[in-house]
This record gives C-alpha cells, structure tokens and sequence, in this order.
C-alpha cells in the first residue's frame, strides 16, 4: 500500500503558508457552521423516521401490522426516488441562483412537508410524504459538495467535506434520545400519539435555519464582504493553480465537456462507487433503531441512547480519515480500508443477532467504517471532472447513488419480513462494501491523490 509523503511546508514560503491557513480557517469558521447544522436539521427527519416507525406503522397498518417491516422499508427507500427525480435540475439551480437561495428554499419546502406528515393515516399517503420530502431535500446535500468547490482548493477540500457529513453521525448523536424522548413523553399529548409531535416539531427548525442561510450564507468567496482583497486574490491564486493541475494530469489541460463526461468509464466508475457507499449508509441510517430493539431494548428512549454510541465512534473516524487523507494527499486506500472493515463487522450483525454485545460492537465499527468512504469519495470526481460540467457530474452521481438509498432500506425489510432475521440482508450490504473496495482500487491513484 503505497501513501504519498505529506506536503512539506518548505515548498511554501512559511509567512505565506500560515497566511492561507488563516484565510482558510477564517472561511470556515464562517461557512462551516451553518451547513453543518442546517445538515443536522435535514438529517433528523431520517433519525426521526426510523424512531416514529415503531408507534407509526401500528396506527397505519392496524390489524395488518404484520407488513410493518416491508411497508416501513418501502416508504423510506420511496424518498430516495424523489430525491434522484430532482437531483440534477436542483444542482442546477443552485449553480445558476446561488447557494443561499436555492438552499434556503429547500429547507423552508422540506420543513413543511415534514411537519405535514403528522396528518398521514393510511401506507400511501406515508409513501406520498417519502416521496415529495425526497424531492425537497434533492438538492441539499450534492448542492453542498458543490459550493465547498467554490471555497476551498480540491487539497483542502476533503477535511471541509467530512466536517460538512458529519451531520449525519452528530444528528443520531443528538436526534437518538431526542427522538425516543418526545415519543414517549409527548405520546398523548392533545390526543396526539409521540410520532405525530414528532413531526410536527421537525418544521419550525427548519424555518428557522431557512431564515439563517438567507441571511447569512455568501454565495462565493468573491461576493463575501468580510473577506479582503488580499484574502480573495490568494485564494483565487490557489484555485487557479488547483484548476489547471486538474486540467493537465486529468484530460491534457482541456476541460470536460458534459457529453465527455458521461461517455467517460471513470464517470461510470465514480458513479458505482458512490453506489456502493449509499447502500452501506442506506440500509444501516433507516434500520439502526430497529437492529438495537431487535437485541431485546424494549424503551424507545433507551434504544436512542443506545443510537448514540456508533455515531460517536463515526464522528472521530471520519474526521481522523479525512484529515490523514488530506495530509498525504492519497485518497484510494482511505477508502478502501473501511469499505473492507464495513463488510466484515455487517456480517457480524447478521451471524450474532441476538447477542446485545456482540451487535453492539458490530453496530460501531460498520457505522463508523461505511460512514467514512463518503466524504472523502468526492474528492475522486472532484479531481478528474472540470469544466462546466461540475455541477452536472456531482448531481448525477449522487442521483444514480440514491437508487442504493431506495434499495438498501427496502432489501433489510423485505428480507427481515420473510426470513425474521437480518443475515442475508447484511450479507447484501457488506458485498456492495466489498465491491466499493474493488472499483475504488481500479482508480489510477495518479489521477485523485491530490
């Protein structure tokens, strides 16, 4: 396994090198907050589904409450086609309007689809909700890795996106016992049942970070006033540098063209492995609730506490990733390694189901492990892609990925639904992991460490 020698600080002259540490540092202290918690905000709704479902498929499905895994399985995978319809023409969007608005409009349409689905009474109105939540939450998070481009050099990128994804562990860290909180103690309230409060109060916070972005989020550097002169010539200077090594190493200085791009094997080849990294986090984001109750937890509460541990291991494991791939500027086998320790410890989930510890365990190292591939896999497109065709490239293979989101959910339920256990749907998993770890390793590493 060959890892690339750090970058010596001697290449740069030292004063100048401490000055864009500052500048970069500076943005991120700026930027970064507001789209980690707007991140957490979006990302509840999905910590949240996966707590309501125990109290909600009863009430949806009264004396057919036997369909509950297959029926919750479907209307969380359901989300994901609405999310891979509008994809693209909402990457779209953002690159033509701005960050700042087109984001904040997402968050005021999702807010209130989500606080709507309190009023849902039958399955296909839950998959209708699913569905339409999809669409709004579509351009979020592929909007996002996109405007981080417009911020920071593709060598600094990577630690900016783990940051921006660790939303995802920090939201089950926060919305675990959160959510088994209002469940049990709000259930009743106003003749509401716990799921139902659930939703409710999902909409005014994302009103509220809606209002936050508007106000506060700079499209560009270029257009931010609290940046200098001096600040924005340098960081032009390093994107501009950053642009023609891509040009030179990636397609012999020409820019990518859309239709180049997806004739382009290494179009196909990114587009996969970003497949594989949303069927890990797919099937275990809707079922780790479940997967802990299985185990014997009978209050919700306790299972959200329970919740919180794997995505704190997570949170340490994709920080010291990213950080270490920045540092060597080597990419592949940072990925590769936790897709292979992913497969291992989500076959251990189905082999030892019904010892608590032993799941436990388990439950830590393949959420952390299969958490940790996905901030660090949009530095390989990043690095081959340039051009105008940026914005197209990130949207479609998150688009394409999102169908490992529909099916992964769907796959745990159908599967737990005719067999009462987890093993094969595991199994499933952890060969979409293994196959990440083979097209990973296909990718020339001269292309993408950087």
């Amino acid at each position: 396994m060959e890892i690339n020698k750090p970058l010596e600080a001697e290449s740069i002259p030292s004063t100048l090198h401490v000055e864009k540490d500052a500048i970069y540092s500076k943005i991120a202290w700026r930027i970064m907050p507001i789209l980690l918690i707007s991140y957490i905000v979006g990302y509840l709704d999905r910590v949240g589904i996966s707590f309501a479902k125990f109290q909600m498929m009863p009430d949806l499905l009264g004396s057919n409450v036997g369909m509950a895994e297959t029926v919750y399985g479907l209307g969380a995978g359901v989300f994901f086609i609405g999310y891979i319809i509008a994809g693209v023409p909402s990457n779209i969007l953002l690159s033509r309007y701005g960050a700042r608005r087109i984001i904040a409009f997402l968050m005021i349409v999702w807010g209130t689809i989500s606080m709507l689905t309190m009023f849902i009474t039958t399955p296909t109105q839950f998959y209708i909700a699913r569905f339409l939540l999809g669409i709004a939450e579509a351009g979020f998070y592929p909007g996002v890795i996109l405007y981080l481009t417009y911020w920071f050099p593709s060598s600094r990128r990577a630690k900016m996106t783990a940051l921006f994804v660790c939303g995802i562990p920090i939201s089950n860290i926060i919305g675990g016992p959160l959510c088994g909180w209002i469940i049990e103690s709000m259930d009743g309230l106003m003749n509401l049942s716990g799921w139902k409060w659930l939703f409710f109060i999902s909409g005014p916070r994302a009103l509220i970070t809606a209002l936050v972005i508007f106000l506060f989020l700079d499209n560009t550097y270029s257009k931010a006033k609290w940046l200098t002169k001096r600040e924005k010539d340098l960081i032009d200077e390093d994107m501009k540098e950053a642009k023609r090594q891509q040009s030179t190493s990636c397609n012999s200085g020409k820019e990518w063209t859309t239709k180049e791009m997806l004739k382009s094997w290494n179009f196909s080849k990114m587009s996969l492995i970003c497949f594989c990294t949303v069927m890990g986090q797919g099937g275990l984001a809707f079922w780790v609730p479940t997967i802990i109750k299985d185990t014997g937890v009978e209050s919700v509460f306790d299972v959200g506490v329970m919740t919180m541990f794997p995505y704190m291991l997570a949170v340490v494991a994709m920080l010291w990733a990213a950080r270490s791939s920045d540092k060597y500027r080597e990419r592949r086998w940072h990925m590769i390694v936790p897709f292979l320790i992913a497969a291992v410890a989500l076959i251990c989930i189905g082999l030892f189901q019904d010892d608590k510890t032993a799941v436990m365990i388990a439950l830590c190292v393949a959420v952390a492990a299969s958490l940790v591939p996905s901030p660090l896999f949009w530095s390989l497109p990043n690095a081959i892609f340039t051009g105008g065709c940026a914005a197209t490239c990130i949207a479609l293979i998150n688009s394409f990925a999102n169908i490992g989101g529909f099916i992964s959910p769907y796959i745990i339920g159908y599967f737990k639904s005719i067999s009462g256990d987890n093993l094969l749907a595991m199994c499933i998993l952890a060969l979409m992991m293994i196959c990440g770890a083979i097209l990973t390793y296909t990718v020339p590493a001269k292309l993408v460490n950087k």
